[in-house]
């Protein structure tokens, strides 16, 4: 491997923990789908052998350096979740191969959480074989909707029968650990079909739930429907009314709500996205991955191409870095950690308090009934879920 790549030292003096994580989360992004959805905003390219072959010989570059880094700073890996773009983009044989080196260079807790992420379609019982042999432990499935017409509105690439057939198989397989990816909000939907949804999702018996409301991001063809007066979106009451029927509805299947938008059956939370919001240590590989380590944060380039001509030439494709303060990995620490529905401990509040302005916003959404805050923690409300993402930015 090059000596001489020009990695930035998230390690470095400079950077200061809020806590001395021994372990860390792997998340690697795998940039290739069949096509892109209507209302999809990640970095993705088609899918291409040739472009693919590239990018594989790249990614062995990137995590041969990391796993070398991490090991001096004697890190194990304890969730590693591999996401896309769409990770069974790539033949079985490929992806098995790539899972062989993180298991081999980086060294994995002994109970490390393993997630691919996958579209129904996508899965035969082949591929499912060779993941279940490669050690992945949880899959997380795009389905989105069980709704024909609000498939066809969001542009997913399988049909409903595909993708029911593509659940089936998982059932069969032997993947007792598994999450469905679904969406509500869609233009069109009503509270009938999106309970439709929910009743087919829980009749496959998943051991997770990640229900999230649709967003019109920048640069899909969503946003630019939107922007042209051809896109009808739900009013925010009628959204609200989705959200609550979703939580009433997978308490009474037996799910716990955790999460704003994840429901899992007992003990079955996803370990690896509970790092994001508790402020936790994660390293992200592949183009457009985002990494926070050791109080700094950096991202790679969104651009396969640029990606791989950085490694090819010695050069580590780290776009920006910040190196962020203790007040504001703090600040965030409690945004982040008040997405959880238990809220954050009281002691990671009063470190904020001393900010007079954070602490006057604080205090008005306590008095305002967005926040509750008992004898050991904060939390939002139900009110408060509804405006989480706003009281967020206020806290920022």
């Amino acid at each position: 491997m090059n000596e001489s790549l020009c990695m930035p030292d998230y390690a470095n003096s400079s950077c200061v923990h809020l806590t001395s994580d021994e372990d860390v989360g792997l998340y690697l992004h795998i940039p290739f789908c069949a096509k892109r959805c209507h209302f999809c905003a990640f970095y993705l390219v088609v899918q291409e052998e040739g472009r693919i072959q590239r990018f594989l010989r790249a990614l062995e570059t990137e995590i041969a350096f990391y796993a070398a880094q991490l090991s001096r700073e004697n890190q194990r890996v304890s969730t590693l979740y591999v996401g896309g773009g769409t990770p069974t983009a790539l033949s079985p044989t490929q992806l098995s191969n790539v899972l062989a080196q993180l298991f081999t260079k980086f060294s994995l807790t002994e109970h490390c959480e393993v997630t691919v992420e996958a579209t129904p379609e996508s899965l035969t019982p082949e591929y499912l074989d060779q993941l279940l042999e490669a050690g992945v432990t949880r899959l997380s499935i795009g389905i989105q909707t069980f709704e024909p017409i609000e498939r066809t509105t969001l542009g997913l690439s399988g049909s409903l029968k595909e993708a029911t057939a593509g659940i089936r198989l998982v059932r069969q397989s032997g993947f007792s650990n598994f999450n469905f990816d679904l969406i509500y909000g869609i233009p069109g939907q009503t509270v009938q079909s999106w309970d439709q949804t929910l009743q087919l999702a829980c009749e496959f018996v998943p051991t997770h739930l990640s229900c999230y409301a649709l967003s019109l991001e920048e640069g899909t063809r969503f946003e630019a429907a939107f922007r042209r007066g051809e896109l009808p979106l739900l009013e925010t009451r009628a959204e609200q009314e989705l959200m609550s029927h979703t939580a009433d509805s997978l308490h009474g299947a037996g799910y716990d709500h955790y999460e704003i938008s994840n429901w899992s059956k007992p003990g079955q939370a996803c370990r690896h996205n509970r790092r994001y919001w508790q402020g936790e240590d994660y390293l992200g590989l592949g183009p457009s991955a985002q990494s926070y380590m050791a109080g700094c944060r950096f991202g790679n380039v969104s651009n396969l191409q640029e990606y791989c001509r950085c490694l090819e030439n010695g050069e580590f494709p780290v776009k920006e870095r910040e190196k962020l303060s203790v007040a504001q990995q703090e600040k965030e620490r409690v945004v982040f950690g008040l997405r959880m529905l238990n809220g954050v401990p009281n002691d990671w509040i009063e470190r904020n308090r001393r900010d007079p302005a954070w602490a006057a916003s604080l205090g008005s959404f306590l008095t305002e009934g967005y926040l509750v805050q008992t004898t050991e923690h904060v939390a939002l409300t139900a009110k408060g879920r509804q405006f989480a993402d706003e009281l967020g930015r206020q806290l920022l």
